[in-house]
């Protein structure tokens, strides 16, 4: 039985000798880095997605909701080689299956209405009934098996370890993983003998291919009177998926969420005399009714109070990786990141800008565990205001610790300086920001004559809108709007996001929008942000010190006054 999130089930009877993988002998071979959809697009997105955390932890301070959990869809069409396969759908669960090995991956094609195949490589259990013979009278046992809370899998086998007893030691995933343990308790408790729940083990982590997890087990003896329905009512959906109380996190999340979910957080179920078997449809590709080319992914994370927006992103994006792939870029990356004591406060936000310019969770552990050593290494009486780190397309990782200044840090203010170019530079995937900068420096130093090392050249296009800045993005507020040229071609620089999430808090209207000369020079106020020196105030044509936000957006980025000896 196909049990969908909202409830709607649709029940299909096999013969026992129509079990079974499906016939996949023709599926084509798909490298590990091959996306396994085409032109795919999150309904929410990173932006969304973060301001709608925001919004749940406002929901948990007024008490509404302890734990939710948050989800977005990832929607595209089928990659080449499974589209040209002779059963599209089979193809992709054999290439989820080869990625993302789990206990409780199933397929089941050809079912009509709202879901025409289901490919799911779930490492969830939902609830399983079996018969326990050593109980008098051969009771039932039910049980289920949430899973919460994650951490990402280390570069190698000594990181490996860390991440593992990382997460088992974590409070933030222990206490998102508990909540969740007591509804399910609560929930087996409607249909089993007073007395009789148990969870044993409790806060276990397990590995998958791409990420460890904390699981518990949760079983209790069913009453004798007690049917499947009955059990069914009193757990679906399961916990994990929803956030507790259940039902206040359902409405919460349906009020957020782009769209409904579908198959995904359901239930894929196998039923035979006296027993029951059952999978959460987590890690799982939904076929598209109305188009048998594209299918959907589903992803989500358990949001608490203490949760970080850009955190709970980046988990997401790991989620998805075994659709989005496990490769390296087509073209090298560059990230620079601001040290704050040791630190790199907005590296969750960098590596999600890493991810969408095509680096998978392998490459992505080995960013960390050079950002790691980098910080490890680095002299104790030194100062240290940023951390290169540059990605290769062949997968090599460099990272490098300077205590350069940002060109935004300059007295009074950068000087804002148009600088005309010939062409609209072409942008790694995600608009990430490109190890090779010869494009950016050849504006700079075009104009660099006009004000020297105090100049931030802003590139104008042929058709006279503002593309970007040369180091930084470009921001001006006119009648009352925040704007910034659109990405791409403008770098999706990390500070700009923060600047879009402040504004969102602030109650600010921001938006990308073409943006010419003309509106430069009628612009109330002008800024810039990049990721090392935060918000700062442009000198425009007219001289004018522009301040907008500065303090309330540095607040939000975590950057104080007594961090500025820190980051020169």
């Amino acid at each position: 039985m196909l049990a969908r999130y909202d409830g709607t089930c649709t029940v299909v009877s096999f013969d026992r000798s129509e079990w079974g993988r499906p016939n996949t002998a023709t599926a084509p071979g798909i490298a590990a880095g091959d996306p396994l959809l085409r032109d795919a697009a999150w309904a929410l997105g990173a932006r969304g997605y973060r301001r709608a955390v925001e919004i749940v932890r406002e929901r948990i301070a007024e008490g509404d909701v302890y734990v939710l959990n948050l989800t977005d869809r990832l929607s595209g069409h089928l990659c080449e080689s499974l589209a040209s396969a002779d059963d599209p759908a089979a193809a992709a669960f054999e290439a989820l299956c080869e990625r993302a090995p789990a206990d409780m991956a199933g397929f089941l094609g050809g079912v009509g209405g709202v879901s025409p195949w289901i490919a799911s490589v779930s490492p969830e259990r939902f609830v399983r009934v079996r018969r326990d013979a050593g109980r008098t009278g051969a009771a039932r046992i039910a049980e289920v098996c949430p899973i919460k809370g994650t951490r990402p899998r280390g570069a190698t086998p000594e990181a490996d370890r860390f991440e593992a007893l990382a997460l088992a030691a974590d409070d933030k995933e222990r206490a998102e993983h508990v909540m969740v343990v007591d509804l399910e308790r609560n929930d087996l408790g409607r249909v089993c003998d007073p007395g009789s729940i148990v969870v044993d083990p409790l806060y276990e982590v397990v590995a998958t291919p791409y990420c460890h997890q904390m699981v518990s087990t949760v079983r209790g003896a069913m009453r004798d009177d007690a049917t499947f329905a009955e059990l069914l009512e009193a757990v679906f959906p399961c916990g994990s998926v929803t956030g507790a109380p259940k039902i206040a996190a359902m409405r919460i999340a349906d009020s957020l969420e782009a769209e409904p979910r579908g198959a995904y957080c359901g239930a894929l179920l196998v039923a035979v005399p006296g027993e029951l078997d059952s999978s959460v449809l987590i890690r799982t590709l939904e076929g598209d009714a109305a188009d048998p080319a594209r299918a959907t992914w589903g992803a989500g994370c358990g949001i608490v109070h203490d949760s970080d927006p850009a955190s709970e992103w980046l988990e997401l994006l790991l989620k998805a990786s075994p659709v989005t792939g496990d490769g390296a870029p087509p073209v090298a990356l560059r990230e620079t990141m601001r040290v704050v004591r040791g630190r790199v406060p907005l590296l969750a936000r960098h590596l999600a800008r890493l991810a969408s310019g095509g680096c998978g969770p392998s490459l992505l552990a080995r960013v960390r565990a050079a950002v790691a050593e980098a910080l490890e290494a680095a002299d104790p009486g030194a100062r240290y205001g940023r951390l290169g780190v540059t990605v290769g397309s062949d997968g090599e990782v460099a990272a490098e610790l300077s205590a350069r200044r940002s060109t935004l840090h300059v007295a009074d203010g950068p000087l804002l300086i148009p600088a005309a170019v010939a062409e609209v530079p072409t942008l790694p995937p995600g608009a990430a920001k490109p190890a090779d900068r010869a494009f950016w420096d050849e504006a700079l130093g075009g104009v660099a004559a006009a004000g020297g090392d105090e100049v931030q050249a802003v590139l104008v296009a042929p058709d006279g809108t503002l593309i970007d800045g040369s180091t930084a993005s470009v921001w001006l507020v006119r009648e009352g709007e925040l704007l910034t040229p659109p990405s791409p071609p403008a770098v999706a620089g990390v500070a700009r996001e923060l600047v879009f999430d402040a504004a969102a808090v602030l109650g600010i209207e921001a938006a990308e929008k073409p943006v010419t000369l003309y509106d430069l020079e009628l612009a109330d106020e002008v800024f810039f942000s990049n990721a090392v020196a935060g918000v700062v105030a442009a000198r425009a044509r007219g001289g004018r010190v522009s301040r907008l936000v500065g303090d309330a957006v540095a607040r939000r980025m975590g950057f104080g006054a007594d961090d500025e000896a820190v980051s020169s």
